[in-house]
């Protein structure tokens, strides 16, 4: 199952007490975060059910602490920690994870990630055969266009193939410029709501292209 699959599936009655997401592609992770923190913390909640940290400045324990920590005002805890990758844990710190991760509290979440897992670390390659396993990388382009018809889909607007491949041409298989362009070409069309190939020929930038110069 690709991660566009898995963020369009996530629901309340089927997520994971750890999540951990993995991979370079950064957009997915805020997708997926985007997601989880809507369908459980209440913006009015966010104070006390919502908790962030920087793996690379805080310590297993705060998490893990925070994880156990219920909240005064009922309701499940969602932690998130940023950055596993540059942290540097010390063989007690991850066997305390690990421990975690293994007997996770049932009523909070607890969502890690890293831009690079390397599974020959006992750490990650323990996080990356976790169910809540996300890996975060650019699905092939087939899988692209309908994931941009839906994304238009929910603000109200029909972007046709013959739109959306302009905007696959001009800007390449990378899922977090596509959402950002696709978002100035809705405000483009405007009340149209209709988004063809000549919505996106005049309004896409030729960042693919652009970008080829560039390295060259």
């Amino acid at each position: 199952m690709s991660v566009l699959d898995i963020i369009e599936n996530l629901k309340l009655e089927n997520r994971e007490p750890v999540y951990f997401l993995y991979g370079e592609e950064s957009f997915f992770h805020t997708e997926f975060i985007r997601r989880l923190t809507g369908l459980m913390v209440a913006p009015d909640d966010q104070e006390f059910n919502l908790e962030k940290f920087d793996a690379k400045s805080s310590p297993p324990s705060d998490w893990i602490g925070s994880a156990k920590t219920l909240s005064f005002f009922g309701g499940d805890k969602l932690v998130i920690v940023r950055g596993l990758e540059e942290a540097s844990l010390s063989d007690n710190q991850q066997k305390a994870l690990l421990e975690y991760v293994n007997d996770p509290e049932p009523s909070a979440c607890l969502v890690l990630t890293a831009l690079k897992a390397d599974r020959k670390r006992k750490l990650f390659k323990t996080l990356t055969a976790l169910q809540g396993a996300v890996q975060c990388v650019a699905p092939k382009e087939a899988q692209l266009f309908p994931w941009l018809k839906k994304r238009a889909a929910s603000q109200g607007y029909n972007l046709n193939m013959a739109g959306a491949k302009v905007l696959m041409e001009r800007v390449g298989p990378r899922p977090g410029i596509l959402a950002s362009e696709l978002e100035k070409l809705i405000v483009y069309a405007g009340e149209s709501k209709e988004i063809g190939a000549k919505e996106a020929a005049e309004s896409v930038g030729e960042t693919k292209l652009e970008n080829v110069f560039a390295m060259t």
